[in-house]
């Protein structure tokens, strides 16, 4: 299994001044079986933000193209139509109990507003098959309205548990924008919840964007011999990277003996894009 990973595009002022064809044209050229678009597709939730990203993500020669929200996707009231017009249109899952709900804004009121839907949360599962195998993607949304920092719902996590079970995969990742197995000063503020939820569902590897920084870790419970892989990349097409340059992830053959992951990160130029490969495995 081929995987292209690509996180924080930001269409809109922090988007990049570069010709965004010359990116394509490379992450094309990577024979992938599913993309994973780890969110932070717009600067500030715009319309025409949401539209550009749309337009990207077209020219992408894979069929199989997972995206997700990221933080700086969220910062509109129609933040959840605007995805599923643009970007996915699929079942978001919802609370188990909403009695028990916790995330703040996870429902809007009807009361003073009119939008098509009221639930805020983009939560859902994606399965594709690959080389006779059958790949669950558990799509996580972690972002905060109108907020940098991350919370996940446990009645989400409960629901999605009960949706797992009744599903027949072979291999299980996750999508989360904010990193579940590191921090910055716009934490996911409930990890614990989240690498609890990994170990116990039996995740894989889970992938990630936020920081605009690469990180592949691995979290290891030795008591119970469970452990999954967090791979955080840094941003694709983004200006207001301090930390790291552009980047973007291939992993070839991912999971098993023969896995190579290519780091390859991207440096503007005068006539385009100079793209420097470093190879793990």
């Amino acid at each position: 299994m081929n995987l292209l990973h690509i996180t924080d595009i930001h269409f809109g002022p922090y988007h990049w001044d570069v010709n965004d064809d010359l990116v394509l044209e490379r992450l094309n050229a990577f024979d992938a079986d599913i993309v994973l678009n780890t969110g932070d597709m717009t600067s500030d939730s715009l319309q025409v933000e949401f539209q550009q990203m749309q337009g990207f993500l077209s020219k992408l020669e894979c069929p199989n193209v997972v995206s997700i929200l990221g933080n700086h996707d969220k910062y509109s009231k129609r933040s959840h139509e605007m995805f599923r017009e643009y970007i996915y249109d699929g079942r978001f899952i919802h609370p188990k109990d909403k009695t028990k709900v916790t995330k703040d804004k996870l429902f809007f009121s009807p009361i003073n507003m009119r939008i098509g839907d009221y639930f805020t949360d983009v939560n859902f599962l994606r399965t594709f098959k690959v080389n006779g195998e059958t790949v669950l993607l558990v799509c996580i949304d972690t972002t905060l309205f109108q907020s940098d920092f991350g919370f996940v719902e446990e009645q989400i996590l409960a629901s999605i548990k009960d949706e797992i079970a009744a599903i027949k995969y072979d291999r299980l990742l996750m999508l989360t924008h904010h990193p579940i197995l590191d921090s910055d000063e716009d934490p996911l503020i409930n990890t614990k919840r989240m690498t609890d939820f990994a170990l116990d569902i039996g995740i894989e590897a889970s992938f990630c964007g936020h920081t605009h920084e690469l990180e592949i870790v691995e979290l290891s419970n030795i008591v119970e011999g469970k452990k999954f892989r967090q791979f955080m990349i840094g941003s694709l097409c983004s200006v207001n990277i301090h930390r790291e340059s552009n980047m973007f992830c291939t992993y070839e053959n991912f999971g098993t003996p023969d896995e190579v992951i290519t780091i390859v990160r991207m440096f503007p130029t005068d006539d385009g894009v100079e793209f420097v490969e470093t190879k793990l495995g």
